[in-house]
């Protein structure tokens, strides 16, 4: 390890970039010393740019928040420097929050905190130190939500692992980020974090205050955090990691109670008849006799029918012992159960006491149901999950070849895991974005229609927008056991953009504008032959059962770009100053606020833009009236 003040400085610069000092040989006092130093590797300036090109290229990083909030744009090296110089005299202070309410599915509002955009920033640095503590071996894998290389398909493919599951318990935590008690997280920051200062800076961001604007109201948060803020997922898993580590003691004890099944003896016995007859088909059972074809059509018929007794039989018989599996992304969580119905009851109500009376949450049992895997299917995450049941004798099966050289049914394994798309639910969620109305759903009666709020786009844009949809759910389903049945989303999608398309053009019907455009509506771009936009319809789709490969920390890619160039240390886009600050786009209002975008497509262009303070109130004030940028 460097010594020194100067070695703690690029101590601190690694930190932000890609460096892990505790991934390598260090030693428990060392460990110990990086966590009472938290808030001195908090005052970096490679740490808050890191930061800010992080938050900046998210998605609503300028949603403006209350009137005392600070936008994103105008952010430079001063402004770092200026808030660097706060914390470290301890005068930084979160500025208030906007506070919004978002409609739900079920007639109810979630309430949403959007904190100031440079407030994002200071949030995310505080972010990125916690991980280095939380992710070394803190969290368990059970953990799914806001993690590095852990989402959502990598919740499903560990559930799809449950063999032997007879009952799920889908939990739901009610109003879990506005039910957050402070003073429990604080104790729990604790015993990661000996740092006062950081727990300091810890409690201004967690009592802030919010503003409603309509009405305005002014209140204080005593508890929760903003949804909207980068610094509550970590918190989140931070709170939940105790119910984390209750399971994984659960776990572990029912791995140690025996086994949960037997061999069958009445199976083995019809199992070992099959076998003995089959063995005089073999050649070195024949002892050079020739056997009539009479006797052998006998045999095969004796088998046949055995065969069918061996699949009216169970393998295996339920043992004494059970096994619990448990998975969780967010406040939402998944518990398999291979055991009896009681034992799902007795953990459900275990759960609900410790949420009570050790975190001071509460179940939200509206949600939180106890299904059964062969008969119902448990939702979690937007699929449909339940236990693949064995096959009976009249029921198709996969075929191989036996040792008697004929054609024979293979068993399927019982107890498996499938995971499903939930195609029902797929189709109200178009019907509620207006691609379509439904008459009868269980028929299938469903009619595509156009959606109004797209009609006035261009029409490479709208068919751009339908095929990102189709895209989207192509991929994120790309696990689904009923891939197939997507075709009927497929459907609506493709005939919804037809209606959208018949609309905006005053064709009479949907055939006129596939004979004009083709199946896959293919529209050329501003005229021009070369480039065209399309839906990418699928002929046929079938089962590929693929979990996708979750990407890469985007810290470990912004950080490592920051080492060859860093954002605030470019030169003026316009004059070439060395002074500069980040002039933010709005690529839809470019063209006709700050006429940047001359002469260049929007796909090339760049959210943000070093530009000098001088240049910059010319872009705002509309005086620029260079060449585009980009």
């Amino acid at each position: 390890m460097w010594r020194g003040t100067d070695c703690e400085h690029r101590e601190t610069v690694y930190l932000s970039l890609k460096y892990r000092p505790w991934e390598k040989s260090v030693d428990s006092k060392e460990k110990k010393n990086m966590k009472r130093k938290l808030y001195r590797k908090l005052l970096s300036e490679d740490l808050f740019q890191a930061s800010y090109v992080e938050v900046s290229k998210g998605f609503g990083a300028n949603t403006p928040g209350t009137e005392e909030s600070q936008p994103l744009d105008g952010y430079s090296k001063e402004i770092v420097r200026s808030t660097i110089e706060d914390l470290k005299t301890h005068r930084f202070k979160f500025k208030p929050i906007r506070r919004v309410y978002i409609p739900k599915s079920n007639g109810g509002k979630r309430p949403l905190g959007i904190p100031s955009p440079r407030d994002k920033v200071v949030q995310k640095c505080m972010s990125v130190l916690l991980e280095e503590i939380y992710e070394n071996g803190e969290f368990l894998n059970c953990s799914h939500g806001f993690r590095k290389n852990k989402g959502t398909h990598t919740a499903l493919k560990e559930i799809s692992t449950w063999t032997g599951t007879k009952w799920f318990i889908e939990g739901d935590i009610s109003a879990f980020f506005d039910k957050m008690d402070h003073h429990i997280l604080e104790r729990l920051l604790k015993k990661k974090v000996d740092d006062q200062e950081f727990i300091d800076l810890y409690w201004k961001a967690v009592r802030c205050e919010y503003v409603t604007l309509k009405p305005k109201q002014h209140e204080y948060g005593y508890i929760g955090t903003p949804q909207g803020g980068t610094l509550s997922p970590l918190l989140s898993n931070v709170y939940l990691h105790e119910l984390d580590k209750l399971m994984e003691e659960k776990c572990k004890e029912s791995l140690e109670s025996g086994p949960t099944s037997i061999p069958n003896p009445e199976y083995q016995k019809v199992h070992n008849k099959i076998n003995n007859l089959r063995a005089y088909f073999l050649p070195t059972y024949r002892w050079g006799q020739t056997q009539s074809k009479e006797w052998e059509s006998e045999r095969i018929k004796d088998i046949k029918n055995l065969e069918k007794e061996r699949a009216r039989l169970p393998s295996k018989l339920s043992g004494k012992g059970h096994r619990i599996y448990y998975v969780r992304y967010a406040d939402d969580f998944l518990i398999g159960v291979n055991g009896p119905e009681n034992l799902a009851i007795k953990l459900k109500s275990e759960i609900a006491s410790f949420l009570k009376t050790e975190l001071k949450l509460e179940m939200n049992l509206d949600k939180t149901k106890i299904t059964s895997a062969v008969k119902e299917r448990a939702k979690f995450l937007g699929a449909d999950i339940r236990v693949l049941t064995s096959r009976t004798n009249d029921q198709p099966r996969s075929k191989g070849k036996g040792l008697d050289n004929r054609v024979t049914k293979k068993r399927f394994p019982q107890k498996g895991i499938i995971i499903l798309a939930p195609i029902d639910r797929l189709t109200k969620k178009l019907a509620e974005q207006g691609m379509c109305r439904i008459d009868n759903l269980s028929r299938r009666e469903v009619i595509p229609t156009r959606k109004t709020a797209w009609v006035n786009l261009d029409l490479h844009e709208i068919v751009r927008k339908y095929d990102r949809v189709w895209i989207g759910l192509l991929n994120y389903y790309s696990f689904a056991w009923n891939r197939c049945q997507l075709n009927f989303i497929q459907y609506l999608i493709q005939h919804s953009c037809a209606c959208t398309i018949m609309n905006k053009m005053k064709i009479n019907s949907r055939r006129q504008v596939f004979q004009k455009y083709g199946p896959t509506l293919r529209i050329f771009v501003d005229g021009k032959k070369k480039k065209t936009v399309e839906l990418s319809i699928k002929k046929n789709l079938p089962r590929l059962s693929k979990f996708s490969i979750n990407p890469q920390n985007p810290y470990d890619v912004t950080n490592w770009s920051l080492r060859t160039k860093r954002p605030l240390d470019a030169k003026c886009t316009i004059c070439g100053a060395l002074k500069i600050e980040m002039h933010h786009r709005r690529p839809l209002k470019a063209g006709k606020s700050d006429n940047t975008l001359r002469g260049i497509k929007e796909a090339q262009s760049r959210k943000q833009i070093p530009l000098c303070r001088s240049c910059h109130i010319k872009v705002h004030t509309g005086q620029y009236d260079g060449p585009g940028i980009y």
